[in-house]
């Protein structure tokens, strides 16, 4: 067990709360999801990648928390409910811009077949190797939680 994974003892060792998203099941655990992270991060621009590390820091403890509510988690390892994030508040604050539509609707499009794919499949789309564990609502949290913190956001406008 590792002493960073997100566990029940998140509750008595809260730094839990962030590290888990940090831990993964091996280097080719970790580097699926740094590509998973890198495909919206590569797309905000300016103001919105301050905003978008701002989400993240929130964003990691309020996901454990939501996980750590299913008594059946055991642990969590990974930044995938992360990346759910960083898709769907990116895919929102895009598609508030004319020029970026088409890849909000791609972000936003993508993720939802992901989500639905793994409702109905009931795990992982691309196959779990040996060792590793999907952990769908991870996911499906994990989107919930950037559309609750990008909609908040008003479009912008010009003033003329």
């Amino acid at each position: 067990m590792d002493s960073l994974a997100l566990t029940a003892e998140a509750l008595r060792e809260p730094w839990r709360l962030w590290t888990g998203h940090l831990v993964h099941y091996g280097w080719a655990h970790a580097l699926a999801n740094a590509f998973a992270l890198a495909v919206p991060l590569l797309l905000v621009q300016g103001r919105d990648r301050i905003r978008l590390l701002r989400v993240v820091l929130v964003a990691a403890p309020l996901l454990s928390l939501l996980l750590l509510a299913d008594p059946a988690l055991g642990q969590y390892r990974g930044a995938s409910g992360l990346a759910c994030v960083l898709w769907a508040w990116v895919g929102i604050r895009l598609s508030f811009r004319r020029h970026s539509a088409a890849i909000a609707l791609m972000l936003l499009g993508g993720l939802l077949l992901k989500l639905c794919a793994e409702a109905s499949l009931g795990g992982g789309v691309m196959g779990v190797p040996e060792g590793w564990q999907s952990l769908p609502a991870a996911h499906f949290g994990g989107a919930l939680l950037g559309l609750a913190f990008a909609l908040p956001v008003q479009p912008h406008t010009s003033h003329a």
